[in-house]
């Protein structure tokens, strides 16, 4: 406790200092506005909500010819109802999906929103270009903002190639100089094709000299395709090799798919339509890359290293070639994943089997190096088409590099191996001549040996000549001394065996009666004689037809008449087992009787003698007018009922002194259809042996021609 100073208690205290007083005042007027003025600036620094600020784009210095415009960030509409005012409303803020590089999204069915910043244009500077790839984008519609609203340009693969803002392979949109910068653009994208963008932003100047630049690389590819595929097409007609024609294929193909994927198809192709580009490349991916497998299938002698892998190569060309009637039934997005699916396993087992069978076979070594690049691209491609990699200038330009060594390595190897072709001809050549040399000493030395031997057999050949005119004149001279003994010895036969026949005639009239037994032995003797007259007449007949100078002695015959009188049933023995069917009026034709007789004759007598005793022999005589006869013939066919004839002696029923084996019980000397075929021929006509099942008996059909056509054919023939 302090001590209080000394003095009185109860005395009033002093009065505080004015200053201390004023201090204390101004204290509380000052808290109570701190406290406000702190509020208020944490109040400031507190962020607004997303959905009640715009978006709005930071200052972006100008960008160099070229520039990339970065994609600031994404919205996808599963619907693709939203429009531009919709998208760019504050609501939507929030919605975007920021990210950083190029779009890479695979494939998708959603309608995607970009938003993108455009660097601010230079004072006085005319419309910039924004170039969007790559030129299979279905339908495209940039929003660019002007005043308090945005001005939309549309575009795409779905229009037509002339509606373009620029001439053009890929997609190119004017930007004007008083875009505002300070707003965003959007870019509106729907297609079936995979998502990997491009969009970069130039100056009018830079971008004509890209397009000149391009279409200069572009013309050099063409010139270079054309010229490798006229190149491969004469090697493979000069040189006979199928690999020079299939590299001709692929390298068309692998060009063709180039350009149409690069953009030319809407620009040359098809410039008037909006959708024939999806259409080409779907119907042309799949059969081009079958192509290819089948190239590569055939350049590394798959079938050959690897018999096993052989039938997968062409089942997986198959699988892609069906990709084309495939696309008229699905949509190309699911055409698209396959492909895509496929394109990693594929690769890597084509990239495996370069490096396994170019080792493996050191001729085809050095292609390891045209195609494990290319390989590679498509690889990279494929992840990057997916979305699964980000872009670089090797990836987004693999094809044009890959396409680039293609055309740089392959037209070395194929000059390589046309050279060793050429060498190898060459010294082929060589030992040719060597060769040829050789064989012409020989041959020169064999002409001069065959010269002698020539001499010698012409000088014997002299001889024997003389000795074959000699023996021909002694062979003619035995021929003429031959037929005159066979005239005379059927002479003096004729008369005996009349003699013979007349008495064995009244010996059967007589005995018929008192000793019927003896009737059938009489019977044998008749026809034996019969059997030796048929003989005779033969033999002079064959020696007639062989003789020099043969004339027929044509006659006009009646047919009708003749067979009812010759072979009636009382004209002759045997004549009751005959069948005569005659036509109701006459059948004239013009033959010699005597030797038609003879044909005649033997076919009846053949007829019966292998006909069974108790069986009928049909002859029918067909006229002109009768079906299957040819015009201007008749016909007479002689049919038995008897075994028929073998198969296999058919062909040789005709043949002179043949026999068939098939009746070795039967007699006779094998020359009687002979003759009769011959003789028939001789008149104009034929004899044939008509088909007939075994068992069924034989029918033998004799032509000949009509008294008219033989007289017309007369009348033609030179006097």
């Amino acid at each position: 406790m302090k001590n209080e100073p000394p003095g009185n208690p109860n005395a009033p205290r002093a009065a505080p200092p004015r200053k201390a007083f004023r201090a204390s005042r101004a204290m509380r007027l000052v808290l109570p506005l701190l406290s406000f003025l702190l509020s208020f600036l944490i109040l400031l620094a507190t962020p607004a909500r997303a959905a009640d600020q715009e978006f709005s784009c930071s200052a972006v210095a100008a960008a160099p010819p070229g520039y990339v415009v970065p994609a600031q960030a994404l919205l996808r509409d599963p619907t693709g109802l939203l429009s531009v005012d919709e998208v760019a409303a504050p609501a939507r803020a929030a919605d975007f999906v920021a990210f950083s590089g190029q779009l890479s999204a695979g494939y998708t069915r959603d309608a995607l929103w970009l938003r993108l910043c455009l660097p601010p244009a230079e004072a006085g500077a005319r419309p910039r270009w924004l170039r969007i790839a790559p030129p299979m984008l279905d339908k495209l519609a940039l929003y660019l903002p002007r005043g308090d609203g945005y001005a939309e340009h549309r575009t795409g693969d779905h229009r037509p190639f002339v509606e373009r803002e620029w001439d053009y392979r890929l997609f190119a949109i004017s930007v004007p100089p008083d875009t505002d910068a300070s707003r965003p653009a959007y870019l509106r994208i729907e297609t079936t094709s995979a998502l990997n963008m491009r969009i970069d932003l130039w100056s009018e100047g830079a971008f004509q000299q890209l397009v000149v630049l391009e279409s200069m690389f572009y013309g050099v590819l063409v010139g270079t395709v054309v010229l490798l595929v006229a190149f491969s097409l004469v090697s493979w007609r000069w040189l006979g090799e199928t690999l020079y024609l299939f590299y001709a294929v692929n390298v068309l193909a692998g060009g063709f798919f180039l350009l149409m994927n690069a953009g030319f198809g809407s620009q040359f192709l098809y410039p008037e339509s909006g959708v024939m580009n999806d259409r080409f490349i779907a119907w042309f991916t799949g059969p081009i890359l079958a192509i290819h497998v089948l190239f590569f299938t055939y350049l590394f002698a798959v079938r050959r290293h690897l018999p096993r892998m052989y039938p997968m190569m062409l089942a997986l060309a198959a699988v892609y070639a069906l990709l084309a009637p495939a696309s008229f039934l699905t949509d190309w997005r699911n055409i698209g994943v396959l492909l895509q699916l496929l394109a990693f396993p594929v690769t890597l087992l084509w990239m495996l089997l370069v490096v396994y069978l170019g080792w493996k076979d050191r001729e085809r070594r050095i292609y390891i190096f045209a195609f494990l690049p290319w390989l590679l691209g498509l690889f990279a491609n494929a992840m990057l088409r997916l979305g699964n990699i980000s872009e670089n200038f090797l990836i987004y330009y693999s094809g044009e590099i890959t396409a680039l060594i293609h055309l740089i390595i392959l037209p070395v190897l194929i000059i390589h191996r046309t050279r060793q072709a050429e060498l190898e001809k060459e010294r082929a050549l060589a030992r040719e001549l060597v060769e040829a040399h050789r064989v012409e000493r020989e041959l020169e030395a064999r002409v001069r040996s065959r010269t002698e031997e020539l001499q010698q057999e012409i000088a014997a050949r002299g001889r024997l000549q003389e000795q074959l005119r000699n023996a021909l004149e002694t062979e003619r001279a035995t021929l003429a001394n031959q037929r005159q003994f066979v005239a005379m010895l059927s002479h003096e036969f004729r008369t005996p065996l009349a003699i013979i026949d007349t008495a064995a005639q009244r010996l059967d009239m007589r005995l018929e009666k008192t000793q019927p037994e003896l009737t059938p032995r009489i019977g044998k003797i008749r026809r034996a004689v019969q059997r030796l007259l048929n003989l005779l007449e033969n033999c002079l007949a064959s020696e007639r037809l062989n003789g020099p100078g043969l004339e027929l002695r044509l006659e006009d015959v009646d047919l009708r008449a003749y067979l009812a009188g010759d072979y009636a049933e009382s004209a002759l023995a045997g004549a009751q087992r005959i069948r005569l069917e005659l036509p109701g009026e006459a059948v004239q034709v013009r033959c010699d009787r005597h030797l038609f007789d003879i044909a005649l004759s033997n076919l009846v007598d053949n007829a019966l003698k292998y006909s069974p005793d108790d069986r009928p022999v049909h002859i029918r005589l067909r006229p002109e007018a009768s079906a299957g006869v040819p015009p201007g013939m008749v016909a007479i066919e002689v049919r038995d009922q008897g075994a028929g004839i073998r198969p296999e002696d058919r062909e040789r029923v005709f043949e002179r002194f043949f026999r068939s084996e098939g009746q070795p019980r039967t007699s006779g000397a094998g020359l009687g259809l002979h003759l009769a075929q011959v003789l028939a021929r001789r008149h104009g006509g034929d004899l044939v042996l008509a088909p007939a099942a075994p068992g069924e008996g034989a029918t033998f059909i004799l032509t000949l021609p009509t008294a008219g056509a033989q007289a017309s054919a007369e009348e033609l023939q030179p006097a």
